[in-house]
């Protein structure tokens, strides 16, 4: 009998322990409950990356319903509010919302929406002037080199001065005709174009960081990719730019074909290709550009902006020449950057 009663107990005690032991082994196991975030040591990823050659803190922070710093609103406007962000009626700034786009979290840019509105800053910074466009005078945005948002304001309506020389130039400012717009924090950088936007209609939360970046030459991946999207060989190439997360723009200049040269920016994101070709005829002083030496040089493009999309990436260039600069903005379709015929050209030879 007391031998029964011993195995017994010591039954109950082993399937004690075993259970003890699969219940902390069931909760290591138990996935993290639907909903709950999780972050490393605290701290989150940095969608831009270091390094990125962006204005710190100082750059007027441009709220995309056209607020300042997070401090003031337009007269007139609703306060923005934090899509996603789990805090109804949060605040975010232009920099905020342009990390969320890249995390997919924020809506895209429309680019049907998107008009023929560039500008150009006076020696001051103060000032921006749209000169092509003389009807829209609701702009409160200012979008510069690689993506930088200002805020500005309508001033008046600026007739053309006597003096006028016919550049498109911060020395001739005062003498060209457009809608003069007041740079409301900061400055503008002198003399440079920038693409003119109201924020109810131009998504600044869907802008990419962009980080210049000129390097000759490319890994032989990345030239196979691109000479089999072309069929066409490569003579030249450059690196101009990463596009957060994931993108690079190159300037490739191909071989020639008789008489006939192409040179292509390139949008690559891992294996996909999308390009937009110039193709001329070759002449040694003159082939794209007046007197471009029959070469084309990586340090002809600039990025005024690049946006995410539907169905891929938005991009605004600047494509700088002897005696001026036109300005373009392309569409990624497939394989191809569209143009989308909001084109507009400064120039300023005098």
């Amino acid at each position: 009998m007391k031998r029964s009663l011993f195995i017994v107990l010591a039954a109950l005690v082993i399937g004690g322990c075993s259970n003890t032991e699969m219940g902390k082994a069931q909760r290591h196991a138990d996935p993290v409950p639907s909903g709950t975030v999780m972050q490393e040591d605290g701290g989150t990823a940095d969608p831009g990356g270091s390094g990125t050659d962006r204005k710190d803190a100082d750059e007027p922070a441009k709220q995309a319903s056209g607020q300042k710093d997070g401090t003031s609103e337009a007269k007139g406007s609703e306060p923005d509010k934090t899509r996603g962000a789990g805090t109804e009626g949060t605040k975010t700034t232009a920099s905020q919302q342009q990390a969320g786009a890249q995390a997919g979290s924020l809506p895209r840019l429309d680019a049907a929406r998107l008009a023929n509105t560039y500008g150009f800053a006076d020696n001051t910074g103060k000032y921006i002037l749209s000169f092509e466009n003389m009807e829209a005078d609701d702009l409160d945005t200012a979008i510069g080199k690689d993506g930088r948002p200002l805020n500005i304001r309508f001033v008046k309506k600026q007739p053309q001065g006597p003096q006028d020389n016919g550049t498109r130039s911060a020395n001739n400012f005062s003498n060209v005709q457009g809608l003069l717009y007041e740079v409301v924090d900061g400055n503008a950088e002198p003399n440079e174009t920038y693409y003119l936007a109201n924020s109810g209609r131009f998504n600044v939360a869907s802008l990419l960081q962009v980080k210049p970046e000129i390097r000759g030459g490319a890994s032989d991946e990345v030239k196979r990719n691109i000479e089999a999207a072309k069929s066409q060989k490569i003579e030249k190439i450059w690196k101009i730019a990463d596009i957060a997360p994931d993108k690079e723009l190159y300037v490739v200049q191909f071989r020639k074909r008789g008489k006939k040269i192409t040179a292509s920016l390139v949008l690559r994101e891992g294996e996909r290709i999308a390009a937009k070709d110039f193709t001329a005829d070759y002449d040694p002083v003159s082939t794209w550009r007046v007197d471009d030496g029959g070469e084309m040089t990586p340090g002809m493009f600039s990025v005024l902006f690049a946006a995410s999309g539907e169905g891929g990436v938005v991009l605004c260039v600047a494509w700088a020449g002897a005696e001026g600069e036109n300005d373009y903005i392309f569409k990624q379709k497939g394989n191809e950057l569209a143009d989308l015929n909001l084109t507009t050209g400064r120039y300023m030879s005098y």
